[in-house]
């Protein structure tokens, strides 16, 4: 029987080329995260710390917002740290929202230059009448947590800009609510429905000609230039280690793809794709390394299927060599990893 056809199909989160800033996850993380809450999840902790150009998967900040959940019993836990958020966070969509002078053209550069901070989705201004809306179009699977964390974002920072009252803003999500509202209205300062047809955020119209209390829009012609050639070099810059890591994990199971196919899917020649790598800083076999590692993790904690059988799904050719792999990465034997994670 095929190797396909005994191990479900690896989350397709995984095989996107999506992920979100490490400026930004370090803002929501608390100062000192335990090493070992990162490490479960798969990230890098030096990277996270000193790595400007890292972008974090998101399938492992995912992975980091449960385990954070589950360790704190809170999970309202995300929408408590966005409340520290400052622009700091956002750094080229703070500073183009700065260069705006009225709200209606912040949120328009703010939507333009949303995928700086993360891949999560799409954006939409809508104006009918005398009501103006954004709209959260999912471009993958989002957590409840992460999509509350998302929106909190623009609730907490509209009112500290335009001085516009967050009571009269109307916050919709289509998931159903995880804690009491009353802690939802503490946090977030307006009243949140949910079960929702849409994760929205409602405003009167009239909002958007709001003047922004710090504009600079001196500085507009240059900020806006310098973020959106950022967002153009993206492809070949912050997002090729995300795009390389995903067309890994689309060959699985089977063999890892060679440099030189890895190159095709990226559109670069093999040397330029070296001369990439080596400009970031990037490993090739280390990045397929981790990719091994993760797919192996995933495949041990959902469904049934043997060792050898994750081996070869790996790319292992002997299940000797995947053991003392997966050693390596855990200190534990696969077996023992499996019994931890099931207990």
């Amino acid at each position: 029987m095929a190797v396909e056809s005994l191990l479900p199909p690896l989350p397709a989160l995984m095989c996107a080329p999506a992920g979100i800033s490490a400026r930004y996850l370090r803002e929501l993380l608390p100062a000192d995260p335990p090493p070992s809450l990162l490490a479960d999840a798969g990230i890098d902790a030096a990277r996270l710390r000193a790595d400007e150009h890292y972008r974090v998967p998101l399938y492992q900040a995912y992975a980091l917002l449960d385990q954070a959940l589950a360790a704190q019993a809170d999970p309202l836990l995300a929408l408590r740290q966005a409340r520290q958020l400052s622009l700091k966070a956002y750094p080229w969509l703070g500073l183009s929202l700065l260069a705006s002078t009225d709200l209606g053209t912040g949120l328009a550069r703010l939507i333009e230059l949303e995928s700086l901070v993360w891949d999560g989705s799409r954006i939409e201004l809508s104006v009918n009448g005398t009501s103006a809306s954004l709209r959260w179009l999912p471009l993958y699977p989002i957590p409840p947590a992460v999509m509350e964390l998302a929106l909190a974002g623009w609730v907490l920072l509209a009112p500290a800009l335009a001085g516009v009252p967050a009571g009269e803003l109307r916050l919709g999500f289509a998931h159903a609510a995880r804690a009491p509202l009353p802690a939802y209205r503490e946090l977030l300062g307006c009243e949140p429905l949910f079960d929702q047809t849409e994760t929205a955020l409602h405003f009167p119209a009239e909002w958007l000609r709001r003047e922004l209390k710090l504009a600079d829009p001196s500085a507009a012609d240059w900020v806006l230039a310098e973020a959106r050639r950022r967002l153009a070099e993206g492809p070949l810059s912050w997002r090729l280690e995300l795009r390389l890591r995903a067309a890994s994990f689309a060959a699985l199971p089977g063999e890892l793809p060679e440099a030189a196919a890895l190159a095709d899917a990226v559109g670069l020649s093999a040397r330029g794709l070296r001369e990439r790598l080596q400009a970031q800083n990037l490993n090739l076999r280390a990045l397929q390394d981790e990719v091994r590692r993760d797919a192996a993790c995933w495949w041990l904690r959902h469904g049934q299927a043997d060792l050898a059988e994750i081996a070869q799904a790996c790319g292992f050719s002997e299940q000797s060599a995947f053991q003392r792999a997966f050693r390596r990465w855990t200190g534990c034997t696969p077996a023992v990893w499996r019994q931890s994670q099931a207990g």
